[in-house]
């Protein structure tokens, strides 16, 4: 299609009427030619504040490809356009298009300004006359002759039609009032002034939120591009409307070539018609596709109470593996909050007492503390208070067992290493636990069995106060507490050259001693009671009960060395908690089960104790059996004699002999004998 030139006054287009309000201002491309073109340019100038306005001098297929080729360079915000190709523009561009309409006042007014010019008058519009214009000129005898045209070819022949029907005065579009003014017909243009301005400012709101809509959907697909997960978002007919590139991957494409296609034909098993239809989330289930096993997770997308489409999530198990993996070594390596304060290493004891005020003394300094103790007296219990009574107690506490590991794995706990140092070697290298210790504390437990190569090099962390990863070149400052405990004596190690002598005197600079359960025995009594306390509420035993079963097990264990120290006491109150039901079988405390489930209590006794024990929880048991026969035979001593396969001359022996029960709670003991039956005669 040929362009037709405008006037040399009217620039091709209008940028230097735009002072930039923003980066990148408003993009306006207005498509008109002739007389409406003319009238676009002398009102762009009162919008020059809100946008830029660039021209478009074609129209139809012309327009497309000009504004086509704009928005290429750049974005091009809105269109405006009027008539038959505006029509054309909003049909095949994908960019909103403001029409400049024509409204009846206007419309009325041109007719009026035609009129006085002729009283011969035309009105030309596209695809067809005005019904409405139609009757009222029928009502009022205006003489109105309609016609009108479908593009720009039939422009022509709508002239001569014009010319052949007499009419001298026209209201037509810019195209034909052009062509109508050549052919020697006084025109006037249907589209006013307050009709483009309309325009424009339809034009600028459409822009806006066009805008608005695509700086959204940027960062929504900004948001997408960064996830590990595979997402998908359709509408109600299950068309892609977004999906990032994880998705497209998994559906073997590219989010291009997927946008617009129906996601249950790319993937069936990927179908949302269900969530769609039934509005709701179902859980997460796992689904294979092709050779690949997903998570996979639907959910509807409500807007305003209605659901407008579906999401989609596809992940991958082996991804959340990985993270899970991550995050359990990462709150490792951070540390956990120290447990413990000060306080918890209970007891009125001289003993406990003076650990307390040694460790609360040690907390307000930063030197380095060497615990020393059995195995089970709580010396991490005394390192987590100090660190929670510092300054540090904001920061992690790390704790490593220095004997549960190898030395090349402790080594690489303890100091990290780099990508690529050995074989094996996780990719990114590996935090080390003094590392992730900085400005907090890091406990080293049994230190004593710490490899001597490993311990030159925590000699010069505490030295030079800076650690080096396996494998680097450049040394990482560390600012750290290390507390470190053993069961072992070190300077015995340090004289047989099993522990080195500086690192045994960096370690020691401030020593504690926890003592051993036999040195506290005061203690040992509050001590059961307040692990039974915890942890009753797991059991079935009522609490009412605890205290006299407490008392039985602690005066069997009178005299007991505990070798075990408080770990042991425990073990013992939650075996005595486990066993409940065992040692009481009638709701009394058995003590002949009391000494089967509980037998290294009776080492510390003297050998002839022990014995009187063990057969007197022997006779117990023998009594309880008979006892138990008797009343399941309703007391026929005949048949309870078949029954044990003894004599009645035994069964009498044992019917005499008492065994003491303990009773549990208010409830009263049960009689070992209530009466004796006649000795059988011989």
């Amino acid at each position: 299609m040929n362009e037709t030139a405008l006037p040399s006054a009217l620039p091709s287009a209008l940028p230097s009427t735009q002072p930039p309000a923003t980066p990148r201002p408003l993009r306006i491309v207005a498509v008109a030619r002739h007389r409406l073109g003319r009238v676009l340019a002398r009102l762009a100038p009162e919008v020059a504040a809100q946008a830029q306005v660039e021209w478009v001098a074609h129209a139809f297929g012309d327009a497309v490809d000009a504004v086509r080729a704009l928005h290429a360079r750049a974005p091009v915000d809105a269109v405006v356009a009027a008539g038959a190709s505006g029509e054309w523009l909003r049909q095949h561009l994908d960019i909103p298009v403001a029409m400049v309409e024509v409204r009846g006042f206007d419309l009325m007014r041109a007719l009026a300004a035609a009129r006085a010019i002729s009283p011969r008058v035309g009105l030309v519009s596209f695809d067809g006359p005005s019904e409405h214009l139609a009757q009222l000129d029928a009502l009022f005898g205006m003489g109105i002759a309609q016609f009108s045209y479908r593009g720009p070819d039939d422009a022509p022949a709508c002239v001569q039609a014009l010319l052949a029907a007499g009419v001298q005065a026209v209201v037509a579009p810019g195209l034909v009032s052009d062509l109508a003014e050549k052919a020697g017909i006084a025109c006037v243009l249907m589209y006013s002034d307050d009709a483009v301005r309309q325009a424009l400012d339809d034009a600028i709101h459409l822009a806006r939120l066009g805008r608005a809509e695509r700086a959204r959907h940027e960062r929504l697909n900004t948001v997408l591009g960064q996830l590990q997960d595979g997402v998908v978002a359709v509408d109600l007919g299950q068309r892609i409307e977004a999906l990032n590139p994880a998705m497209a991957q998994l559906l073997g494409s590219t989010a291009p070539a997927l946008a617009g296609r129906v996601l249950g034909d790319v993937e069936p098993v990927l179908d949302l018609g269900a969530t769609l239809r039934l509005g709701e989330a179902p859980s997460e289930e796992v689904l294979q596709i092709g050779a690949r096993t997903l998570v996979v997770r639907r959910a509807p997308i409500v807007e305003a109470g209605e659901v407008t489409g579906a999401l989609l999530v596809c992940r991958d198990p082996a991804v959340i593996q990985r993270a899970d993996r991550h995050l359990r070594a990462n709150q490792r390596q951070r540390g956990a909050p120290a447990r413990y304060r000060l306080e918890a290493f209970s007891g009125d004891s001289a003993a406990a007492r003076r650990v307390r005020e040694l460790a609360a003394q040690c907390a307000a300094s930063d030197a380095t503390v060497l615990i020393v103790g059995e195995s089970g007296t709580g010396k991490e219990l005394v390192a987590q208070g100090i660190h929670t009574a510092s300054r540090r107690a904001t920061q992690p506490f790390l704790a490593v067992n220095c004997a549960a590991l190898g030395e090349s794995l402790l080594e690489s706990e303890l100091f990290g290493y780099e990508e690529g140092a050995f074989t094996g070697a996780r990719r990114g290298g590996k935090t080390g636990l003094v590392e992730a210790a900085h400005t907090g504390t890091l406990f080293l437990d049994e230190i004593g069995d710490m490899p001597l190569a490993l311990q030159t090099r925590l000699l010069r962390v505490l030295q030079e106060r800076e650690v080096l990863r396996l494998g680097a070149t450049a040394a990482v400052p560390v600012d750290l507490r290390v507390i470190a405990a053993t069961h072992a004596d070190l300077a015995a190690q340090v004289d047989r050259g099993l522990f080195r002598r500086d690192l045994y005197y960096r370690l020691a600079v401030l020593r504690i001693e926890t003592p051993p359960l036999r040195a506290r025995e005061s203690d040992i009594a509050r001590l059961a009671a307040d692990l039974m306390a915890r942890r009753i509420g797991k059991t079935g035993l009522q609490a009412a009960q605890a205290p006299a079963w407490l008392a039985a097990l602690l005066e069997l264990a009178a005299g007991y060395s505990w070798p075990g120290n408080v770990r042991e006491l425990e073990n013992l109150v939650e075996r005595l908690l486990a066993c409940h039901g065992y040692l009481a079988p009638t709701g009394q405390l058995d003590r002949a089960r009391l000494l089967e489930v509980f037998p290294e209590c009776t080492q510390a006794r003297p050998a002839p104790v022990r014995e009187r024990l063990l057969k007197g929880a022997r006779r117990a048991a023998e009594l309880r059996r008979v006892r138990e026969v008797l009343q399941s035979v309703q007391g026929d001593q005949a048949q309870a004699c078949a029954v044990l396969g003894i004599s009645r001359a035994t069964l009498w022996r044992r019917l005499r002999d008492e065994a003491a029960l303990v009773p549990v709670g208010d409830e009263a003991p049960v009689q070992a004998v209530r009466s004796t039956p006649k000795k059988p005669r011989a």
